[in-house]
């Protein structure tokens, strides 16, 4: 029997929804990307990873909506974590004043533990997020009391 199998089909999905996230791109309007007011977040997938080759750690992987012109609370993640993103633009600021943004077809990485927060525009922002997660673990860590 083949240990490794049940991990390379976990990884073909993987890369078959980020197949299908790049066509949904090229498939974009030029209408806003979304009108919601609050953030939207839906569990697409939780799985634990092989105790042998990931002990207590797991995969989460979830879709994303902010909407337009929102400054983010100041969180941290128990994850190495990755966006995808599908539509808009978003910055991403860190707690050392640095910043990534994304836009479509863009894949970033959050570190574990880094404190972070995002900024959207005009149109918010759509994304795919992909964690390597700690098992039992919140999936995020708010600050109690922003800075700002």
């Amino acid at each position: 029997m083949n240990r490794e199998a049940p991990h390379s089909r976990s990884i073909i999905r993987f890369v078959a929804v980020l197949a299908i996230a790049q066509a949904m791109v090229g498939c974009s309007s030029s209408r806003a990307v979304t009108t919601a007011t609050t953030r939207q977040v839906d569990l697409l997938r939780q799985q634990a990873l092989a105790e042998e080759i990931a002990p207590g750690r797991e995969v989460v992987v979830t879709s994303a909506v902010n909407p337009p012109n929102k400054v983010g609370k100041w969180h941290w993640h128990p994850a190495e974590t990755f966006h995808y993103y599908l539509e808009g633009r978003v910055e991403i600021e860190f707690r050392d004043g640095t910043t990534i943004v994304g836009v479509p077809g863009r894949v970033n990485h959050v570190p574990y533990g880094a404190w972070h927060r995002a900024i959207t525009g005009e149109e918010g922002v759509r994304t795919l997020i992909f964690r390597v997660h700690q098992t039992g673990e919140p999936v995020r860590h708010l600050e109690e009391h922003d800075h700002d």
